[in-house]
């Protein structure tokens, strides 16, 4: 890393003099030859730096600036939320400046220094993207609002319109399924990230937290990053990799920084960090730090030598300029001294597990040693298993109703510590439990209150010895907890059916309802379905103690009695993806008629 950082020098310094909004940022060929960094003040302009500036308009929207010829200002009169460009003018190669408010969107010429369009947003800008999108060949502005997207074409005229429920937090173009058009990649408010074939829904992916930013990558893939401080990358439907910081990422970005061939992912971090990483992997190979927190990553040839710079902006206007380096730095190139200071990392790792394997087995040789043996050595029998149960808890009497973990050991052997990771359920991601040495026993339990209904992962090492014990043994389980896990079976027959639901009708048989059922909630025993005209399971939420009636009809209707409207598409959409049902004509009875509009637009990906 060091010997990257010799390497690796700015090649340009520069000051806006302004404090720039992070995530305000972008890069635009106004006249068609030379790239100008654009960005949002804290006072609610829009700066544009030209440093081949050509004379100053007289009229328009752009104010030059008399301090410095190289600044002009776009005053909005309204605060200023997204930025974006895009050449969207037929028979035009210069770009656009596209400037989204709270409640309008702008398309203004620059380099004429006039509108190409304006128009009102009812449901805001959140986010804009630039791009072809299903049969149009012009360029769509793609405009994220508060629950809908939006597509005008260069004159303003709506072309496209789809629900997502939920704020749009980024817009992305690209071909996600290898069919050679692009699918429209959406992040929104409800930690989802979906892709949109026209304006059905093919493919949705679930993060814990709200998803800031999408940046397309080759190869079909797309990196994102998260309100939490997470960033990652997708490959379709797998995620190749993510990494968490503390600190938040403010924009991402793709750039052969290293020379490599294969750009790296540039990310930007609020605390002014720059750091660049593997695609393949996320493993740092360069990072950088400014003064301020970092308000955008750009790229553009800026210093006019036929090859674009990666263009850093800080808050608090700085701007920085980095180049490809020509040296060559990857895995084929690294010098012997870290080959070999690698194997002989791994030689001594190997070394110590055999000299731990081989102080185990002269205590396990001896099977009838005593217990005090086995605690002053930290040797544990060698048939010591761990053994997991995961239900549901409604009892109220200690803790709020959660999904108990219960660990336990198949001996004498105490449990030390129990740690668990899982995504979305801690605000660490991982939770650890332990003890003190005088309450040690050989079994242990852990509530898990998760927040939405989505499958986790939970990861569970446990170590296991003795209460004198120095040394322990740690095992490692995984399992996975079912989509619907907050859902406890009711035993009580006072069931109250809210006048809100959802019915469709589907053909199929009851017996694969059961297995549906199954795979998707936390139940003591599977539900089965013997006799009888219909199927009904009571659930109690274990987060707002409201009911859900799951009631399926022999005849094929199929109806979820539920005042929670998420809810009801979420079962909707498991099921049918379980059942392999693309589209549904749904009755829907809700008090929202906003909802209900909603989820009978909803499609089933």
């Amino acid at each position: 890393m060091d010997r990257l950082e010799k390497i690796i020098r700015p090649v340009f310094n520069l000051e806006l003099d302004y404090k720039i909004v992070p995530g305000l940022v972008t890069i635009g060929k106004y006249d068609g030859t030379h790239p100008c960094v654009t960005a949002g003040t804290v006072t609610d302009k829009v700066l544009i730096h030209s440093p081949h500036k050509r004379n100053p308009s007289t009229v328009g929207r752009i104010l030059s600036l008399e301090s410095n010829k190289e600044i002009s200002l776009l005053n909005i009169n309204q605060k200023v939320g997204c930025l974006t460009v895009g050449m969207i003018v037929p028979d035009d190669e210069k770009d656009i400046l596209i400037v989204g408010t709270s409640s309008h969107i702008l398309a203004y010429h620059v380099h004429d220094n006039k509108d190409v369009f304006y128009r009102e947003c009812p449901d805001g800008v959140q986010s804009i993207a630039v791009g072809t999108f299903k049969d149009s060949k012009s360029p769509v502005v793609m405009v994220g609002g508060t629950s809908t997207i939006h597509g005008f074409d260069h004159m303003g005229n709506e072309i496209f319109w789809t629900p997502v429920g939920d704020i749009v937090t980024s817009v992305l173009f690209m071909d996600y399924d290898k069919d050679g058009t692009n699918e429209l990649v959406v992040s929104s408010g409800n930690f989802n990230i979906t892709v949109f074939k026209g304006d059905q829904r093919i493919a949705e992916h679930v993060e814990t937290e709200v998803v800031t930013h999408l940046i397309a990558l080759p190869e079909n893939r797309f990196a994102y990053s998260v309100m939490n401080g997470t960033v990652g990358v997708y490959e379709q439907d797998a995620r190749l990799w993510r990494v968490k910081s503390k600190h938040v990422a403010t924009s991402i970005h793709y750039y052969d920084l290293l020379g490599q061939l294969n750009p790296q992912l540039i990310t930007g971090w609020s605390n002014g960090k720059i750091d660049c990483r593997s695609v393949k992997n996320g493993e740092v190979l360069f990072k950088d730090h400014m003064g301020a927190g970092i308000a955008g990553v750009v790229e553009g040839d800026y210093r006019s030598v036929g090859k674009n710079d990666l263009i850093c902006v800080s808050a608090s206007g700085e701007v920085r300029g980095f180049t490809t380096t020509k040296t060559l730095i990857g895995d084929e190139n690294r010098s012997e001294n870290d080959i070999v200071m690698e194997l002989l990392n791994q030689k001594q790792s190997l070394l110590m597990e055999l000299k731990q394997y081989e102080y185990n087995m002269k205590y396990n040789e001896n099977a009838m040693n005593e217990t005090e043996s086995y605690e002053n050595s930290g040797v544990i029998p060698a048939n010591t298993r761990l053994q997991i149960a995961i239900s549901t808890n409604s009892d109220t009497r200690n803790v709020s109703p959660h999904v108990e973990v219960y660990v336990a050991t198949n001996n004498s052997t105490k449990i030390r510590s129990v740690t668990i990771f899982a995504e979305g359920i801690f605000k660490s991601e991982s939770h650890v439990v332990h003890p003190p040495v005088s309450d040690l026993s050989s079994d242990m339990m852990v509530p898990l209150f998760l927040p939405k209904d989505n499958p986790v992962d939970v990861h569970i090492k446990a170590m296991v010895g003795y209460p004198k014990s120095i040394q322990f043994h740690v095992f490692e389980i995984t399992r996975q907890l079912p989509r619907f896990s907050m859902y406890a079976l009711k035993t009580n027959k006072d069931v109250l059916k809210t006048e809100s639901f959802v019915q469709f009708k589907i053909n199929e048989r009851l017996q694969r309802i059961c297995m549906w059922i199954n795979q998707n909630f936390l139940l003591p025993d599977d539900v089965e379905f013997n006799t009888g005209p219909n199927l009904i399971v009571n659930l109690l939420c274990l987060r707002d103690a409201t009911d859900l009636m799951m009631q399926f009809e022999i005849s094929g209707k199929v109806t979820f009695y539920t005042a929670n409207i998420v809810l009801a598409s979420d079962l909707v959409q498991s099921l049918c993806s379980y059942l392999n049902i693309d589209h549904l004509e749904i009755i829907v009875e809700f008090q929202n008629s906003v909802s209900i509009f909603l989820l009978m637009e909803f499609n089933i990906c």
